[in-house]
């Protein structure tokens, strides 16, 4: 197995970081990621070097920081890779200058300290860091100044190279097909579990890994899931009910998808019809204002509109993602589609990826999740989930 990304392309991303840097003031920066199963803050890492540590687990008396991979970035220098590994895949990694030890924030800071680093460095990853290894990094570089700057590779990776847009293509007919392999599962008689299964099989036998497969029905319904440890129950929907389905995971060379749907096993009544469809015209029309210089506000504030114009009744789901889509890539991502978690200054941008997303429900009735994956094209958006609106 090789590298799927060239060398020439980490180049132009290690470039593009270190004017970002140097906007910011900074010489030096310093970027953690976790990987070891998870898949949620993996994405720096993995971005600048291709590196996903494998193993996880809890501090022993020979490791610590079991999962954490740190790199350093200097201005003018090639980037140093540290890894909590005993040897590198050089058939993979990117970066040549690699560091393997059994403690890799006490690595990164010996060698900051070796390198004669003093002052301020950014810092990415402190959203997820640990207290005890951030003391690490303070007991042995003392006389560094650590300056929390989380987003700074997110604001580089935010817009997708042409060869990251083929991964997104190539992921959205895994989603397509894994999504589609899910409802119509549900929609024929399929226990939970049973059509989970076999859109785990579908998703996959194409390449992709899963990070969830979320399913509800009856009188969970306002949840995201029916039963959150597994995503799935051994439940089987009756006749008339209500299901919603969404599939999540990087679903090709670490880039991510999350796309759902909602149907009705057997034929659905005027009411859930009306639900379904409105949710669905909701994404379909904040996709088409998608369009780059369009403030994310504007876009959210006709979700608003239309939300409140079907009326309705606010589910749990809701509550908890109170927006109408994030940007995406190496996990769920800035910036939201919100008016209460958009920033005046987000902008839609082209080469952005943005998933679009509308929760409703309807006391009586049930809820409805709709959600699609599209790529910010410059003559016209590409929807890359294609499964049908209606099972």
């Amino acid at each position: 197995m090789d590298r799927y990304f060239p060398i020439d392309e980490y180049e132009r991303r290690w470039d593009r970081l270190h004017r970002e840097m140097k906007a910011r003031g900074f010489e030096t920066a310093v970027v953690f990621s976790r990987a070891g199963g998870t898949t949620d803050n993996c994405g720096d890492v993995l971005y600048l070097s291709n590196h996903y540590a494998i193993s996880s687990g809890m501090d022993s008396t020979i490791w610590t920081a079991r999962s954490f991979a740190g790199i350093i970035l200097r201005d003018g220098h090639a980037p140093q890779l540290h890894i909590d590994e005993p040897e590198v895949r050089r058939d993979l990694v990117s970066i040549d200058d690699v560091h393997c030890s059994n403690h890799p924030f006490e690595s990164v800071a010996k060698a900051l300290v070796t390198l004669g680093i003093k002052g301020r460095v950014a810092l990415v990853g402190t959203n997820f860091i640990p207290v005890k290894y951030y003391r690490q990094l303070e007991a042995t570089a003392p006389d560094i100044e650590w300056i929390p700057a989380d987003d700074l590779v997110r604001s580089v990776r935010c817009i997708k190279s042409a060869r990251e847009l083929d991964c997104y293509r190539i992921a959205g007919e895994t989603a397509t097909a894994g999504m589609t392999v899910l409802m119509r599962g549900l929609v024929s008689g399929m226990s939970e579990r049973e059509a989970a299964g076999e859109a785990a099989r579908e998703t996959v036998r194409r390449g992709g890994r899963i990070q969830m497969i979320g399913i509800n029905h009856g009188e969970t319904l306002g949840f995201d899931q029916r039963f959150p440890l597994t995503g799935y129950s051994a439940d089987t929907p009756a006749i008339g009910d209500i299901v919603t389905g969404t599939l999540h995971g990087p679903l090709y060379q670490g880039y991510y998808l999350d796309p759902g749907r909602t149907a009705v096993r057997g034929k659905a009544n005027s009411e859930q019809r009306r639900l379904i469809e409105a949710a669905s015209g909701i994404v379909h029309r904040l996709s088409g204002m998608l369009r780059p210089g369009v403030k994310l506000l504007d876009v959210a504030a006709e979700g608003d509109r239309m939300t409140a114009a079907f009326g309705g009744s606010i589910s749990a789901i809701m509550k908890n993602f109170p927006f109408y889509g994030h940007g995406i890539g190496l996990g769920f991502e800035l910036p939201r589609i919100s008016t209460s978690m958009s920033m005046p200054q987000d902008v839609v941008e082209l080469n952005m990826v943005f998933g679009v997303e509308a929760f409703l429900s309807l006391d009586g009735v049930g809820a409805a999740f709709y959600e699609d994956i599209l790529i910010i094209g410059e003559n016209g958006n590409e929807l890359i989930t294609q499964s049908p609106s209606m099972f």
